[in-house]
């Protein structure tokens, strides 16, 4: 059997190998022509016998693009730094800020500033409950805004479009007042349930206090006859001919504001810490008054009367 299967193989590798002959003999026989003109053609390139001349390359033509000057930073005019200039950088600790000139402590210098700080307070929230009209579960009530000049009526669902808030929600309710004597006392409230579209969360207004966010404002006023006092914000600015104003920061408790002055002429702001007079700051502007209390409790008015 083994002698069978070994005598089919070579018989297939013979037949194999001469199909393999047969093709090669066929493809050389097509391709005559093209074999003979391969034989026959040149191979060495031919010279022109000329002598070799060195020709000149032209330089590409170079244009120096000038770097731009560097822009001021968002804190200042005076933060300007090139690429690759390390930049210098004073930490000032009385007011506790970093800044690109010498610290100088010119609070207490009795050198005029122009300006003077009032006061630092929170700044109100942008609509504020200042009361309600109607009955139970038909109450209307009434907002004020620093944007509008008109009171604004709304019930629930009402949305103050050009606010980007919401009325979720408003009642009339009987809360307890927070006190140190050992029987409870109650007041009125109004609360009002606003969604911020801004934050996107809920904001209470309580109709016995302004509502006041997390924001400081420094009201400040300059030292000219007739100047009225703005509320300004951290990196606000103002000028008037003495040169121009930026507003550093602003702490709250205790009460001071850092202030730069750029003046015309010089090549750096001067810096200056302002504090209001008269103000020790133990009680912050702008926070609520510490709650009433009462001897004891009213036997007659709206604090005994709420639904």
């Amino acid at each position: 059997m083994s002698e069978l299967i070994k005598s089919c193989y070579d018989k297939l590798l013979a037949a194999f190998g001469a199909a393999l002959v047969a093709a090669g003999g066929g493809w050389m026989w097509s391709h005559q022509a093209d074999l003979a003109r391969l034989r026959h053609q040149p191979v060495a390139a031919e010279l022109s016998g000329a002598p070799y001349a060195v020709s000149g390359l032209q330089p590409p033509e170079t244009k120096v693009a000038p770097w731009p000057k560097p822009a001021a930073q968002s804190h200042g005019g005076g933060w300007l730094y090139e690429v690759f200039t390390p930049p210098v950088i004073y930490y000032n600790a009385l007011a506790k800020s970093f800044a690109v000139t010498p610290p100088r402590n010119l609070a207490d210098g009795g050198v005029p500033f122009g300006l003077e700080l009032l006061d630092v307070k929170f700044e109100p929230y942008r609509l504020q409950l200042v009361g309600y009209f109607g009955e139970p579960g038909d109450y209307l009530a009434a907002f004020v805004s620093a944007d509008q000049p008109e009171t604004l009526l709304a019930r629930s669902g009402r949305r103050f479009e050009q606010l980007g808030l919401t009325l979720k929600s408003f009642d009339v309710k009987k809360v307890e007042v927070p006190h140190t004597d050992p029987w409870p006392v109650y007041d009125v409230a109004a609360l009002a349930v606003l969604f911020d579209e801004k934050s996107g969360a809920e904001v209470v207004l309580d109709s016995r206090a302004r509502k006041l966010t997390d924001t400081p404002l420094a009201v400040l006023r300059l030292t000219a006859a007739g100047a009225a006092p703005r509320a300004l914000h951290e990196g606000d600015t103002f000028s008037d001919a003495t040169g121009t104003y930026r507003v550093e920061r602003i702490q709250v408790d205790p009460p001071e504001v850092v202030v730069a002055r750029q003046t015309p002429g010089l090549p750096v702001p001067e810096t200056r810490i302002l504090r209001p007079a008269g103000k020790d700051g133990v009680q912050v502007a702008g926070k609520p008054a510490p709650p009433k209390k009462f001897p004891a409790p009213p036997k007659s008015g709206l604090a005994t009367n709420g639904p």
